[in-house]
Formats: structure tokens, C-alpha cells, sequence
């Protein structure tokens, strides 16, 4: 009878182009691990695997195609005794369900585990709630912001390099309450070539009406200071997860929106 375990790994692109990172193990079907990761050897031929990303959740499933692999090269690419399963039948996900909708119903509380086991009904209930989560109207997004776990804003702000963005200068940060009845905007940012870029971060799942917030602040700063400049204004809207009616909106307006993951 086959296993159910839950192999979790970081973002594809984490470990660049190394043996361990998750473009590679799509690329080659290997997935890799130390020989001593807990769990390992308890992993056979055939066993279902349910596929999770850190700090984001569950993104796919796939198949343990035969029995573990030594790489007899690891230590000298890796210094650590190393290999992989060989795995099949690989289905990504249109959506990824977000960890922290569904860890409190998961048999296994360990979300540090590389290899954590799972049962059937963890499965059961990992697809009920994507299903839910996707007829909600979350999904795809323009890319991903990472940042560390911490104050969200002060998190966004120490990785802004990310997007290749700099703090707008002091003197206009301290003037993000923009007036009666327009509001006070997240952080505004100046790109490469100095336009402005307003940034509205958002701890919670998000609608549509953020687009409207957004373009006020946007209208303000183009008629108070851009204009002047001959600069232009864009806006990036930073949430964990939003609703087809935001992208929808997000997209007539020509507003990015990145989904913002913490690890």
C-alpha cells in the first residue's frame, strides 16, 4: 500500500540552478535531498507525494517513480552525502493554497519537515480547499515579493532591490498622508529612472476596492509632484491573496499586483 508524505522545498529560482532547487527537480525529475533528512529512507517506489513550497503552501502533486538515488558526486558539488527519488506523474496546480489556510487541519504540524508525512485525508482536505479557495476567485499573479518574517512594512521596505526600487527622497515620505479626503498611501518608491511607484501593501486576501485606493493616491502624486517632473506614476499592489475581481480591475488600470510571501 502506498504513502502519502508531503515533500516541501523553497521557490523555484532559491537555490539557482543547483541540484536542489525546484526548476531543477521539474527539469530533470529528481528530487533532492540529503541522505540524512529525516524521513528519507522511510520514502518508497510508488509513494504519493503532495508538493509544498515555504512560505507559500501546497502547489501540485506527483509520484515517486522508483526507490532513492546516491549521487555519488554530491560531496564533492555539495560537501554533504546527497541524492534523490526519481518522481512522475508531476501535476502543477493553476493555483497554489496557502499554508496557513489549511495547517490547523493537517495531521502533521511540523511545516519545517522536508519530507513530512501525510495521511489520504490530508489529501482529501488539501483539494477540497483549493477548490474552495479557486471558486472564491483567487489565483495567478503578475509575480512574487518575498520578504522576511517581520513587520510587513519595514519587511517591504529592506527588500525593495527585489523590484529594483529605492525609498521616494525623505521629504516626500513624510508627507505620504496626502490631504483630507485622499488618505495616506503605504510607501511611495522611485524606480530606475526616478518615476514614482506607490506601494499599497495588504496583510489580508484583497478585492477590488484596493484599485480604487490606489488610483487616488496615484492621481494626487501625478498633479502634486510628478507632473512637475515630467515623471510618471505606476502602482504595485502587494497582497498574500486576492479575488478575480482585483485582477480584473488591476489589469484595465495597468496596476501590477505581486502575491507577497513570507520565509
Amino acid at each position: 500500500m502506498s504513502n502519502m508524505w508531503i515533500f516541501s522545498n523553497n521557490y523555484e529560482g532559491y537555490y539557482k540552478d543547483s541540484d536542489w532547487d525546484t526548476t531543477t527537480i521539474l527539469k530533470t525529475k529528481h528530487y533532492y535531498f540529503k541522505c540524512s533528512e529525516p524521513n528519507r529512507s522511510k520514502v518508497k517506489k510508488d509513494d504519493l507525494i503532495l508538493l509544498r513550497e515555504y512560505g507559500s503552501g501546497f502547489w501540485g502533486t506527483c509520484e515517486v517513480a522508483e526507490d532513492w538515488v546516491n549521487d555519488n558526486g554530491s560531496v564533492l558539488k555539495h560537501d554533504i552525502e546527497a541524492g534523490w527519488f526519481p518522481i512522475s506523474k508531476i501535476k502543477k496546480w493553476k493555483a497554489t493554497l496557502p499554508y496557513e489556510i489549511i495547517c490547523s487541519e493537517l495531521s502533521n504540524q511540523n511545516h519545517r519537515l522536508r519530507i513530512a508525512k501525510a495521511t489520504e485525508e490530508d489529501k482529501k482536505k488539501i483539494e477540497l480547499a483549493l477548490r474552495i479557495y479557486r471558486k472564491l476567485g483567487y489565483g495567478s499573479v503578475d509575480g512574487d515579493f518575498f520578504v522576511l518574517e517581520s513587520g510587513i512594512e519595514e519587511a517591504v521596505k529592506a527588500n525593495l532591490s527585489q523590484l529594483k526600487l529605492k525609498l521616494a527622497e525623505e521629504d516626500i515620505q513624510q508627507q505620504c498622508s496626502l490631504g483630507i479626503g485622499v488618505g495616506r498611501t503605504d510607501l511611495i518608491c522611485r524606480d530606475e529612472e526616478g518615476n514614482y511607484i506607490v506601494l499599497e501593501l495588504k496583510a489580508v486576501p484583497s478585492s477590488d476596492n484596493v484599485i480604487g485606493q490606489i488610483l487616488r493616491y496615484m492621481g494626487y502624486i501625478r498633479e502634486n509632484w510628478a507632473e512637475k517632473e515630467g515623471k510618471k506614476v505606476k502602482g504595485i499592489v502587494l497582497a498574500p491573496a486576492f479575488d478575480e475581481q482585483l485582477r480584473l480591475a488591476a489589469k484595465e488600470a495597468d496596476i501590477k499586483v505581486l502575491r507577497l510571501r513570507i520565509y
